[in-house]
């Protein structure tokens, strides 16, 4: 790569695939946050009530469900993201 067109062009791209990543990263980080607070109010919630069922569970394990499904997709998209961007700056 000696064009320094292309260099430029290298650059952008590369910026623009890790502001991506950050925003993936950054809203499963929001989706966790939402998650931790919400199941914790449920579980005071519980706890100061009558405490017969733990029904706090069905939330926590359901919604747990698809804060692991937005996890995987997270860790996927950053991998493809870290190979992407070893093959562009790896290239002669």
């Amino acid at each position: 790569m000696s064009d320094s067109f292309e260099r430029a062009a290298l650059r952008e791209d590369l910026d623009a695939q890790a502001s991506r990543a950050r925003a993936v990263r950054d809203s499963f980080l929001i989706h966790l946050a939402v998650y931790v607070a919400v199941n914790v109010l449920l579980v005071a919630i519980w706890a100061l009530s009558d405490r017969e069922e733990p029904w706090f569970l069905y939330p926590l394990l359901g919604w747990g469900v698809g804060l692991a499904a937005h996890g995987a997709v997270v860790k996927v998209h950053t991998m493809r993201h870290r190979e992407r961007a070893e093959r562009l700056v790896g290239e002669p």
